[in-house]
C-alpha cells in the first residue's frame, strides 16, 4: 500500500477489483472451495430437511387421519431448522470474506481460526441478511408502486390531453417505452442501493462489533463517496458470472418447459433435466460464491485504506 493523495478514489477500479480478486481465489483455492462445500451443504440440508419431513408427515397421516395436528408442528419445526442452517451457511460464507481481507492485511488466518473467530457472531449474520432482504424487498414494493402509479397517470393524461384511446398504435408504443424507461430505473435505483449494502457482511466478520445494523450503516458509511464505481464493478462481476450460472439454469428451464408437456416420456425426462440442472446449479453455485465473496472482502479492504488515507496498489 501507498499514499495517493493526487486521485483518493483511483485504485478502485473493476481492474484492480477482478485482477486481484482472480489472484486471491487462484492462490487459496483448495481454503475457499472448502468452506464453500459446507456453506452449500447446509442449503442442501434445508431441502432435505423438507424432504425429510414431508416423509415424516405423509406417515403421521396415515396414522392420525387428519392433517392440522400434523402440518403445524413439522412446519414450525422446519421453520426453525431452515433458520439455524441458514444462519450456518451465511456465517461460512462470511468466514471467505475474512479470510480473503486477513490475506490482504498480511495477517493470514486458517480456516479452523477464521470460523471460531464467527461462530459467536453466527445469529448476527443471519439478522443482517433478514435486515438486508427486508430493505431490499420494500425497496422493490415501493419501486413498483410508484412505477405502476406513474403509467396509470400518464395513461390517464394520454387519454384525457391527447384524446389518445388504448387502441392507438402511438399510444400503446409510447406506453412501452415508457414501461421500460420506468422499469430500468427502478433496477438503476436497486443496484445503487444494493452498492451501499455490498460490504456489510465484513465490518461483522473482521471488526470488533456483534450489531447486524451497525455493520449495515458502516457499509453505508464507507461506500458513501463511490457508489458509481461500485455498482460498475457489481455490474461486471455479475456479467463474468452470470455465463456459468445459465450453465446450471438452462437444463432447469429446458426440464420445466417438457414437465407440462402432454406426453408421459418427456414429464420424465423434464423431470430429470430439472433435478441435474438443479445439483449442476449448486456445483457451480459452490465456485461461483467464494468470487463474490472474495471481491466484497477486496472492496472493503479498499474503503477502509481510502478512509485512513492510503490506497490499494496492484
Amino acid at each position: 500500500m501507498t499514499k495517493n493523495s493526487s486521485d483518493p478514489f483511483g485504485t478502485l477500479s473493476i481492474g484492480n477489483v477482478v485482477t486481484t480478486g482472480t489472484i486471491l481465489y487462484r492462490s487459496n483455492l483448495k481454503r475457499y472451495l472448502q468452506v464453500s462445500l459446507r456453506a452449500t451443504a447446509w442449503v442442501v440440508a434445508i431441502f432435505a430437511a423438507a424432504i425429510g419431513l414431508m416423509l415424516i408427515g405423509g406417515v403421521l397421516f396415515s396414522l392420525t387421519q387428519s392433517w392440522l395436528p400434523v402440518v403445524i408442528p413439522l412446519v414450525v419445526v422446519w421453520f426453525g431448522l431452515s433458520l439455524y442452517l441458514s444462519a450456518k451457511s451465511l456465517t461460512d460464507r462470511a468466514v471467505i470474506c475474512r479470510l480473503a481481507y486477513q490475506e490482504l492485511i498480511d495477517a493470514p488466518e486458517t480456516v479452523d481460526a477464521a470460523t471460531r473467530q464467527l461462530l459467536p457472531r453466527t445469529w448476527a449474520f443471519l439478522r443482517l441478511s433478514l435486515l438486508l432482504g427486508l430493505y431490499l424487498s420494500l425497496l422493490v414494493i415501493v419501486g413498483y408502486i410508484l412505477f405502476a402509479i406513474a403509467i396509470g397517470l400518464m395513461v390517464a393524461l394520454l387519454m384525457s390531453v391527447a384524446q389518445l384511446s388504448p387502441d392507438n398504435g402511438v399510444f400503446v408504443v409510447f406506453i412501452i417505452l415508457l414501461s421500460v424507461v420506468f422499469f430500468v430505473l427502478l433496477v438503476a435505483l436497486i443496484v445503487r442501493f444494493y452498492a451501499a449494502w455490498f460490504v456489510a457482511e465484513l465490518p461483522l466478520a473482521v471488526e470488533p462489533i456483534t450489531s447486524a445494523n451497525f455493520s449495515i450503516r458502516r457499509s453505508r458509511q464507507l461506500s458513501n463517496n463511490v457508489i458509481g464505481k461500485l455498482v460498475l464493478i457489481i455490474t461486471v462481476a455479475f456479467l463474468i458470472t452470470i455465463p456459468l450460472s445459465s450453465i446450471g439454469s438452462t437444463p432447469s428451464f429446458i426440464g420445466q418447459l417438457m414437465s407440462v408437456s402432454s406426453t408421459d416420456s418427456a414429464k420424465v425426462v423434464g423431470g430429470v433435466l430439472t433435478i441435474v440442472g438443479f445439483f449442476v446449479s449448486l456445483a457451480i453455485e459452490l465456485l461461483i460464491m467464494p468470487f463474490w465473496q472474495i471481491i466484497k472482502a477486496i472492496v472493503y479492504f479498499d474503503l477502509r485504506n481510502r478512509q485512513e488515507g492510503n490506497d490499494l496498489i496492484i
